[in-house]
């Protein structure tokens, strides 16, 4: 796909499981990359890359906070004056009743996953507007478009980022820029071992067929955001899901995974 050929590309969250994937296949694609993550020693495997693409920066970036956040954008700053694509993949979740879920923990959440991204899209959506071009791919979640009981602070997030999106979707498009959401289920990656408050779940206990892997999520992905796809559900749990909320919301009472 040329269109990640010699692109910069600004990915956060890229220590982890779906960023992994992402960064080995946009660098396979020729995509040049500023990696991200809030410990930097787990971007090490990146140091001996050799393909088509390369790594322009590898950054320690804390976004639980406004201050890390913009810290992390002065960085990023120093490597690139604007990124041609953003990914805001970074994320963390937890599980239990909201009521159970200490205030500090789901307010971090709510900052890595909806307020830090918020943040970076402010920072550099004025340079994207004057250069005429950009591509921002904010990484949802079903979460995002069906509720998640047991994981209240998650889906507010992931509803935020959603709407967020299709709210600066419509005012950027006429300025080159294009706005993509990703709306993953479960895939095997760490987040599947979040934080428990008040309840104790084993996710081997989950239908192992309906979690997807990293792999191919983030291609199926790939294709989507090089489509310009405005709304992005890689794997066939999502589709259905989403079918359901749009054509049975009701039988959503059904999906209970805590």
């Amino acid at each position: 796909m040329s269109y990640f050929a010699g692109k910069s590309i600004l990915l956060t969250g890229a220590g982890g499981g779906l960023g992994g994937e992402f960064a080995t296949q946009l660098m396979d694609l020729g995509g040049e990359l500023i990696l991200s993550d809030v410990k930097l020693e787990s971007l090490d495997r990146y140091k001996s890359y050799s393909g088509r693409g390369r790594v322009l920066a590898m950054i320690a970036g804390d976004i639980g906070s406004k201050e890390g956040t913009e810290r992390f954008l002065a960085d990023v700053k120093k490597v690139t004056h604007c990124p041609d694509i953003i990914i805001n993949n970074a994320g963390i979740a937890q599980a239990g009743a909201f009521g159970d879920v200490p205030l500090d923990r789901w307010e971090k959440l709510m900052n890595i996953n909806l307020i830090s991204p918020m943040r970076i899209c402010h920072f550099f959506l004025p340079d994207m507007k004057s250069r005429g071009s950009g591509h921002i791919v904010n990484i949802s979640s079903v979460a995002g478009i069906v509720p998640l009981p047991g994981g209240a602070p998650y889906t507010a997030s992931k509803h935020g980022i959603k709407g967020f999106s299709d709210a600066i979707r419509l005012e950027y498009e006429k300025h080159g820029i294009h706005v993509s959401t990703v709306h993953p289920f479960f895939t095997r990656t760490a987040i599947l071992q979040s934080e428990r408050f008040g309840i104790n779940v084993n996710v081997e206990d989950y239908p192992q067929f309906l979690i997807e892997s990293p792999e191919n999520v983030i291609r199926e992905t790939i294709k989507a955001i090089a489509s310009k796809t405005d709304f992005i559900l890689p794997g066939p749990t999502a589709k259905v899901l989403d079918l359901t909320r749009r054509l049975a919301p009701g039988m959503l009472s059904l999906f209970k995974v805590f």
